[in-house]
């Protein structure tokens, strides 16, 4: 599941011996997230040339380092070596994803805290506070090194249903819809 407090709270009331993993790819987001929001603090701050400068750079940092064409990387490079707080949140934002390489919740959990102790001190304040927030979520963090599972299908089922239903604008009989989703469905699954 995702970070929502909602969520937990339910399974915890009424699944108590459930295990709860908190999706990675959505902490990753809540990490690119932080990447931005800094992008946005150090562009507010900058020269008017630096903001032109800083601006063009959203993409190439919240492109993973293994994803960023070759062409790409002298520019991240030349705006990292301008700016240490970007180049701090990028480096942050890539050795985050580590986390997820560990097989064993022990490790997981030590690499984790490591990485919070970082982005505290870093000084930045989307960093701050978001290692506060995986500080208190330390256990469900770490159990997908356990469990290995992640919200993917769902999401894409629920993505699914989404589209249907924006499609079937002013439909007005459920059982039809109903019978929409059940074929997509069955259909995707196939």
């Amino acid at each position: 599941m995702d970070r929502g407090g909602a969520y937990k709270r339910a399974v915890e009331q009424n699944l108590s011996n459930a295990a709860i993993v908190f999706d990675c790819f959505h902490l990753v987001m809540n990490v690119n997230q932080a990447v931005d929001e800094t992008r946005r603090i150090e562009w507010n701050k900058a020269s008017k040339e630096d903001k032109k400068f800083i601006k063009g750079g959203r993409f190439l940092l919240l492109t993973n380092a293994s994803n960023l064409a070759e062409k790409k990387q002298p520019k991240l490079q030349e705006l990292m070596a301008t700016n240490q707080s970007l180049s701090t949140a990028y480096l942050l934002k890539e050795q985050f994803q580590s986390v997820y390489h560990y097989k064993s919740e022990g490790w997981a959990k030590r690499y984790l805290l490591q990485w919070c102790a970082l982005a505290q001190e870093s000084e930045l304040k989307p960093f701050v506070r978001l290692a506060k927030g995986f500080i208190k979520s330390t256990k469900e963090i770490v159990s997908y090194a356990k469990h290995k599972i992640t919200s993917g299908k769902i999401e894409s089922f629920n993505n699914q249903i989404a589209r249907i239903i924006h499609r079937s604008c002013g439909v007005s009989n459920l059982d039809y819809l109903f019978i929409r989703l059940r074929h997509a469905t069955v259909m995707r699954s196939a």
